[in-house]
């Protein structure tokens, strides 16, 4: 498995084009697969499960999906970049030592919480949510398939996510697609505005599909990707009586 692993990942990787080709495919499979069954999980449980926000708009979803596959096309022509820093050998990743994959998919996984942080905080300053991060903000009903309907400014900044850490570490290749398929999941659970936790309090781990659906409701403060810690740290998450 590992082999053909690398033979796969060494053929995308020969050429710009196909480097380019494969990650817009590759997301989009993960954005329509991942929103389909989300929808359809949702619809079949909506009976036992309480909407957070209620507020659809008129062609919602299809604006969503346009605005998903332009940032879909700015993750694929990211992507040109780091076949180009791999080509130079200035990323490299691994494949011989798979146990590494136990450390370095936690810290993948905090990185993105921390460079999501960032980037959401700057996309709320005055400039850039009046220009840029609207188009996500659009939808005040969180959807699953509003999870990449983004400026293209913004799909952008949040596609940088994989390029710092590989400056300073060379990851397994399982750790490496471990990061997309965990953000479309955190992603997908985040943007389904239903509760899936009984928890009273808004501040407790299992209640971000809460704050996240609060933050498109009031288009301000909970920052934060997954975890509370962040926004509790800076003073940005939204009040408790906020609902």
């Amino acid at each position: 498995m590992t082999d053909f692993l690398e033979q796969s990942f060494q053929f995308v990787l020969s050429k710009w084009y196909w480097t380019s080709f494969f990650f817009f495919v590759f997301f989009s499979l993960l954005y329509f697969l991942g929103a389909a069954i989300t929808d359809y999980l949702v619809r079949r449980k909506e009976p036992d499960l309480k909407k957070i926000v209620n507020a659809p708009k008129k062609g919602q979803r299809a604006i969503e999906i346009r605005n998903s596959l332009i940032s879909i096309l700015v993750f694929s022509i990211q992507a040109i970049l780091f076949q180009q820093l791999f080509a130079m050998g200035i990323f490299q990743v691994g494949f011989s030592q798979p146990w590494n994959c136990l450390w370095e998919i936690p810290a993948l996984f905090l990185w993105n919480e921390v460079h999501f942080y960032c980037m959401h905080w700057l996309l709320h300053r005055k400039w850039m949510i009046r220009n840029v991060h609207r188009v996500h903000h659009w939808s005040v009903e969180p959807t699953a398939y509003s999870i990449y309907s983004f400026h293209w400014v913004e799909a952008f900044m949040l596609g940088t996510v994989i390029f710092f850490p590989l400056f300073v570490h060379n990851f397994q290749i399982y750790s490496l697609l471990s990061l997309p398929l965990m953000s479309l999941l955190v992603n997908l659970l985040g943007h389904c505005n239903h509760e899936l936790s009984d928890e009273s309090d808004p501040s407790s781990f299992s209640k971000y599909t809460f704050r996240h659906s609060m933050h498109h409701k009031y288009g301000k403060g909970n920052f934060g990707f997954m975890l509370p810690w962040i926004d509790q740290l800076f003073g940005t998450q939204l009040p408790k009586n906020n609902t």
